[in-house]
Parts: C-alpha cells; structure tokens; sequence
C-alpha cells in the first residue's frame, strides 16, 4: 500500500512525503530496507528493536531534507543500505574505509594531453557500453582504492582486448604494500597501478575478495592482466577529466561526506570538501554540463544502485579532479 506516496520516486528507495509517517507507514518503509541485497540481519530481537528506532529517525531526517528543499539541493535522501545507522556510526565507518592516502608530488609517470584527444560526445556512458562490471562492496575494509584501481584496469582492459572481465581487489590489499599501500587501511590508486605492472593481476574467481588482510598469494594464478603505464590528469582540470573521460573509465578520489549516508538518487550538489580526498571511486561517464557518473564500492543498496551522480561537468563536485589517472593494457 502507499508504495508511491511512500517512496517511489527514482529507484523505489526515495522518502517523499510530506506528512509524518503513521507506524504502519514506518513498518512498510522498514521491511524494504530488509530486503536490499547488502542488508546484513540482525543477531537479537533487541538489536533488531534498536537498528529499527534508528531508522525511523533517520527516515524522519530524510523525508524532512526532501520535503524542505526549495530547489536548492538537485538530489534526493531515503533508504540505502546504512539507513540503519547513527551519524556518529555512519561517520565512524566512513574514517574506517575511506581508505585513500594523500597523492604523492612525484607520483606522476604521464600527465594527460588533452590538445592531442578527440574532441569530447555530449554524453558519454561506460556502463551502457559494457565496459564497468556490476557494482561490488568493499564492507569494512578500507580498500575503495583497490576497488577505484581495478575498475580501471577493467575498463582499459575491455577497450583493448574487448571482453570485460573482474580482477582482484584482494590480490591489491594483500600485495601491494611494497607500492606504499596498506591494504585495509589505505592506498592509493596510482600505487595500485604500480603493482599490477610489476607484477600483473589476478581475476577475482582465482582470488576473492575477503574484505580483510591477508597474506599474498599472488602465485594462486597463472592467467594475470598487465598494467603497461598510466596516466594522471592535471589536478583541478574538468575540462582534461572531462576529455579522458570521454574515452575510457577514469580512476578518481573524492570527498564523500555524511550526506552520502542516505544519497537515494539524483544529482549530488552538496558542499564537498574538495581538499579532503578520502574515498576511491571510477568515473564511468557524464553529462556535459549536467553531471558526472560515478561507480562507488558500497553495494546496490545505496545510491542509484551503487552509483552516484556528481555536479558538473565543469563543477569539480567532491574534489573528484584533483586525483584522477588511468591506465594502459597490455
């Protein structure tokens, strides 16, 4: 019942109402939130009772935020996959797993040369055209730089030996430390990038993910995809990121605040600190003028079904040009 009035505006998760909820409306509400893919269960009837009161007073937040918004905001707040979580806790989480270290001053091995690239589509969709695998989830793992570093091996991958295949976040937490990153707590993509020259990658059917640390068990594969260089855009550049994006995936670090806990869909134009690089995620395509696609690591429950869109493109929304690369295959 309700299903419309309560919450089906973009991808059936979205809270717009205008009046408070009755209990029945509450109850509707929270046991889809139970049934997105990533949700977790609960252990005890209290843990039950308690994650549930939670939720209500985040779905109050929520319907509250949409139901104020006199144009300002162009995106919309209601159930994802952290709907059960305090802000407190949602924050702990984020200092957890956006695992992102500073970029290094000499980390660069080519700067993009956007005087040299076709000029830019109007729109450009890397999903649509069978270049990004489906959305994976990091969990409690602070490895979103391994998740942003193999979304773009994918994508360079498919574009030269067009077929699109997965490859190992877990390989990239467990090995690459030498490369200066440290699995579970941090990394950073053009590190990852790094490693994969060195040594090559496994696909992600012969080394799962675990979302731990673990010990390096490169030698469990034979059949590796290989990193030949890569790429950095200049920081700050949305016309040279706009440009590389045009023709591939592009590997990004952005600043994803507390207004991503509940982000349902729309376009994301909240302040971002863009100094505060935090989180690894892949550019897959844009809008020109409107917005940036982007592929996040935190399951289908959140977002526009893993994804979110990002004010632009000439809008640098979260800091999302200020550490952007790619690589090449062989």
């Amino acid at each position: 019942m309700l299903w419309t009035a309560l919450a089906a505006v973009a991808f059936g998760r979205v809270v717009n109402k205008e009046t408070e909820f009755t209990n029945e409306e509450y109850w509707t509400l929270w046991q889809h939130f139970q049934s997105l893919e990533d949700h977790p269960g609960y252990s005890t009837i209290s843990d039950h009772d308690e994650r549930y009161g939670i939720f209500k007073k985040n779905m109050d937040f929520a319907r509250q935020f949409n139901a104020d918004n006199d144009g300002t905001y162009t995106f919309q707040l209601g159930i994802t996959i952290f709907a059960d979580q305090t802000r407190d806790e949602f924050e702990s989480w984020l200092k957890k797993t956006n695992g992102v270290k500073p970029q290094k001053t000499n980390t660069a091995r080519t700067l993009y040369d956007a005087s040299t690239a076709p000029e830019a589509p109007a729109t450009v969709d890397w999903v649509k055209a069978g270049a990004v695998t489906p959305i994976k989830n990091q969990g409690q793992c602070g490895s979103c730089w391994a998740f942003s570093t193999t979304g773009g091996i994918e994508g360079a991958n498919f574009l030269k030996n067009h077929v699109l295949s997965s490859f190992s976040e877990q390989e990239l937490v467990d090995c690459s430390g030498a490369e200066g990153n440290q699995g579970c707590d941090g990394g950073l993509m053009d590190d990852g990038f790094d490693f994969v020259e060195k040594s090559g990658l496994c696909f992600e059917s012969a080394y799962p993910y675990k979302g731990t640390d673990g010990t390096c068990k490169s030698s469990s594969c034979t059949s590796k995809v290989k990193v030949t260089t890569y790429t950095d855009i200049a920081k700050g550049s949305t016309s040279d990121l706009m440009s590389a994006a045009a023709q591939r995936p592009i590997s990004i670090a952005v600043d994803a605040n507390m207004f991503w806990q509940m982000y349902t869909g729309g376009i994301f134009n909240h302040r971002c600190n863009a100094n505060k690089l935090d989180h690894g995620v892949l550019l897959v395509g844009y809008t020109s003028g409107e917005s940036w696609k982007v592929k996040n690591s935190w399951g289908t429950g959140w977002g526009e079904e893993g994804y979110i869109r990002l004010k632009g493109t000439d809008a640098n929304t979260c800091g999302l040009a200020n550490s952007a690369s790619f690589p090449a295959v062989q």
